[in-house]
């Protein structure tokens, strides 16, 4: 490691927002780069009001939406609302977008086409420059700009776990919250797709923000962590990620959906449940391999390999996520100081 490393949290908005505020301010004197805020109206409370309180109540953590989409809201609509997020935090705001999933699927949207990704990045920057857009409608083309549009170029990232998304994100985005592993071998992977896709753009990896996503629990009980991620492994099959787990020795077959747990394995609202439901598809050998592979999960010594292994290959930000949708990530903020604060310098 030849520089600090910056960690930030993915805050989901599952109590009141004056206590998601006061978590946030409890992460900023931890250290904490950014608080990401995940955005699924059946899941949470409104991602962008949350943030607004967030923003207002700290002072210099990042603010961070993550992620979010382009299909539950007007494109005009979330260009305002990240305008306002950044107005209220003096300049800390940050956006990510993703195809969709839980938000999207459960209303009955397709995810995002990558193509309409591309063109939605540039109409969200359009728009937060103050620049012109139009829309048919009853006033024809009409063109229309935002009246309280972004004082500066606000960082869109764009998350990503698939080549062709990554190499789209490393083409078009600001940064890349990329989902694909935390193995040295898995990230250099990952990170090509980027580089190809920058490349297209004249650009370099050191001109993007690369933050390596991964689920984190940190434990004393090795044999604990790998069985709370077996959710995750099941879930990261069911998505298609057949590839990336046959390349760390996990070949698996399981059903496009698992009957008994609401809304999904990965959004269990019984983690406890989620964990006895993966038992029955994931073996305990496979679930060690994914825990190594493709998490920050285990005892604050793997986690600092692992993090350490990462860094090693360029990455300098990460973004943990703890398993539970509904619980703020105490666990991984009470372990900070020792866990990962050794890494910001």
């Amino acid at each position: 490691m030849t520089a600090p490393l910056r960690f930030g949290l993915r805050v989901p908005p599952c109590a009141p927002a004056k206590e998601i505020a006061d978590f946030a301010r409890r992460a900023e004197d931890a250290g904490v780069d950014t608080v990401w805020i995940p955005d699924s109206q059946f899941l949470w409370h409104d991602v962008w009001t949350t943030a607004a309180l967030v923003a207002d109540r700290t002072e210099r953590i990042g603010v961070g939406v993550a992620v979010t989409n382009f299909e539950t809201r007007h494109i005009a609509v979330t260009a305002n609302c990240v305008a306002s997020i950044d107005d209220i935090s003096g300049g800390r705001a940050k956006v990510a977008f993703g195809t969709g999933d839980s938000s999207v699927k459960t209303i009955g949207k397709r995810p995002t086409p990558l193509a309409r990704m591309r063109e939605n990045v540039a109409l969200l920057r359009r728009l937060l420059r103050g620049e012109e857009a139009s829309w048919p409608g009853p006033y024809g083309d009409r063109p229309m700009r935002l009246k309280r549009h972004a004082r500066r170029e606000i960082p869109v990232h764009m998350a990503a776990s698939g080549p062709k998304s990554l190499a789209l994100a490393g083409e078009i985005a600001d940064g890349v919250i990329l989902a694909a592993g935390t193995a040295p071998h898995l990230v250099e992977r990952g990170t090509g797709f980027v580089r190809a896709g920058a490349e297209r753009a004249g650009r370099t990896l050191a001109d993007l923000d690369i933050v390596l996503a991964a689920h984190t629990l940190v434990t004393p009980d090795e044999a604990d962590a790998v069985r709370q991620v077996k959710p995750l492994c099941l879930a990261m099959a069911q998505l298609g990620a057949g590839a990336a787990l046959r390349a760390v020795g996990i070949d698996i077959q399981v059903p496009d959906v698992v009957e008994g747990v609401y809304p999904d394995i990965t959004h269990a609202e019984s983690w406890d449940l989620a964990v006895s439901i993966a038992d029955r598809y994931i073996g305990d050998e496979d679930a060690e391999r994914f825990a190594a592979n493709l998490t920050l999960a285990g005892t604050s010594g793997q986690i600092g390999k692992r993090i350490e292994g990462a860094a090693a290959t360029g990455i300098g930000s990460f973004y943990l996520l703890g398993p539970s949708s509904y619980q703020l990530p105490h666990n991984q903020l009470d372990a900070f100081a020792s866990t990962f604060a050794p890494y910001t310098g």
